[in-house]
């Protein structure tokens, strides 16, 4: 439980550092993207602590671009 308080805090302290700055720079596509990923990667790295069994990511690109095959 440790490790996940500790990965939520550094992602709130690392949005804490950046949003700002994109927000003052008017980069508002690459605020959304930043925070974006940055839920991603905490939400996952969350659900692997807690032991959730996570789909294999390949099985949704082969579905996105099974058609091309």
């Amino acid at each position: 439980m440790a490790s996940v308080l500790t990965v939520l805090a550094l992602a709130v302290g690392t949005f804490w550092l950046e949003a700002p700055k994109l927000l003052r720079q008017n980069h508002k596509r690459e605020f959304i993207i930043f925070t974006m990923f940055l839920l991603l990667a905490s939400g996952s790295y969350v659900l692997l602590t807690l032991e959730v069994v996570l789909p294999n990511p390949f099985k949704i690109v082969e579905w996105m671009i099974g058609w091309m095959i």
